[in-house]
């Protein structure tokens, strides 16, 4: 979670097999780049082209971001200009949640599945149980109970917590 121009960004991942894939690509170009260093006494251009690619695939993998709007939707931000996302967050059905991975059961649509951290995951959910489009439930998917799902346990919030 980071907190940017007055936005809250919470970041994400997606599935892990589309994370190993996509890194393992990513790191290709530095490790072809020593190698050529290596080969090399002096530096040819096709280095700094490979290591330039690295640097642009990591800027890739790390801008995956959520943005909760004023006006009811959750914008689902990453560098991939196909699938420029934004959900309703009326419809919303259920949200289920484990160690690793949020997923959101929508209306009249496949679920969306990503991959988070423990503390930007937290404040995700908390934004979101409070946000008053919000009318579906959280759904608490582990058989371990989560240390943050606390306030949810107790009924203080606005949205109870169910525990499966």
């Amino acid at each position: 979670m980071i907190k940017i121009f007055g936005k809250m960004r919470y970041h994400w991942q997606p599935e892990p097999s589309w994370l190993v894939i996509y890194w393992s690509f990513a790191l290709i170009p530095i490790f072809l780049a020593m190698a050529l260093v290596y080969e090399q006494v002096r530096l040819p251009n096709v280095i700094f082209f490979l290591f330039g690619l690295f640097l642009v695939l990591l800027i890739v993998g790390f801008h995956r971001y959520f943005i909760i709007t004023e006006d009811g939707k959750v914008k689902v931000i990453s560098l991939d200009p196909i699938r420029l996302r934004k959900m309703d967050i009326s419809h919303i059905n259920r949200i289920e949640v484990s160690k690793g991975r949020v997923c959101f059961v929508l209306a009249n649509k496949p679920n969306q599945v990503f991959s988070m951290r423990k503390w930007p995951k937290k404040y995700f959910l908390d934004a979101l149980a409070i946000n008053p489009y919000f009318t579906g439930e959280v759904v608490l998917l582990d058989h371990h109970f989560l240390d943050y799902f606390e306030l949810y346990a107790k009924g203080k919030t606005k949205k109870a917590l169910k525990h499966l």
